[in-house]
């Protein structure tokens, strides 16, 4: 065997040793989020807001704070140009939260809140699954299995996705990004329907909280009267959500 055909068989050695490090690596990145997942959605299950709130990223902190300041602070007008996601926070928070408790509470208080008063519905956590996870450095994305559906069916889908980033080193599951793609979703529903999604909010809240929600609540907090026991449209019910 001469001295170039050396070279280049442990040229192709070293490229098939790397691919399959890379191979292996993607696999191990993969697992991890699988755990991730499954973690926090135990997290949820249990109504241990403590523990989910460490498993989400930094940008779910940044989201959180910002839909409190303007669920205690924003006007008719701020609101009503949001998404759909953070009108539906904002009308439900107001809803069902006095201002002085929503103020002193973080993002841990508020998941157990939600937990306990029934705003994440446990059974439709626990249907919720996870699809073929991609990893792109310290970015991955997966495909969210909802109830009904099998991975292959979901992975066909252009339906919900979950997105996660890696922070200090360790996976975390990002919130804002999932909320994007939840507007996404309901801006296609409601157009193909031809729903009001202002609408469709007012009915949620009143299944969930099995209260008529006011015109008022899109008002600052201060402006909103004491809501008054007025039977809601429909039988209460949770809010269809994801982890």
């Amino acid at each position: 065997m001469t001295a170039a055909s050396l070279k280049q068989r442990a040229r192709v050695l070293i490229l098939v040793a790397a691919a399959a490090a890379s191979v292996g690596a993607q696999a191990g990145e993969e697992t991890a989020i699988l755990d991730l997942f499954a973690r926090y959605k135990s997290a949820l299950l249990a109504g241990d807001g403590a523990t989910a709130s460490r498993l989400v990223d930094r940008e779910t902190f940044a989201y959180f704070e910002e839909i409190k300041a303007l669920t205690l602070g924003g006007g008719e007008e701020s609101v009503r140009q949001r998404p759909f996601v953070d009108r539906l926070l904002v009308v439900t928070m107001r809803h069902e939260l006095p201002p002085e408790q929503l103020t002193g509470m973080d993002l841990e208080g508020l998941l157990r809140h939600a937990i306990d008063a029934g705003w994440i519905g446990k059974q439709a956590i626990a249907q919720l699954g996870i699809g073929a996870v991609t990893v792109d450095g310290d970015q991955a994305a997966a495909v969210a299995v909802t109830p009904g559906q099998t991975p292959a069916d979901a992975a066909l889908a252009d339906g919900l996705r979950y997105r996660f980033v890696r922070e200090d080193g360790e996976w975390r599951f990002g919130f804002r990004s999932l909320v994007e793609s939840i507007n996404q979703t309901i801006a296609g529903f409601t157009a193909q329907m031809g729903t009001d999604q202002d609408a469709l909010i007012f009915l949620l809240v009143e299944q969930l909280s099995g209260r008529k929600v006011l015109p008022e609540v899109w008002s600052l907090p201060s402006a909103v009267p004491a809501t008054a026991d007025v039977p809601p449209t429909a039988p209460p019910a949770t809010l269809p959500t994801a982890p």
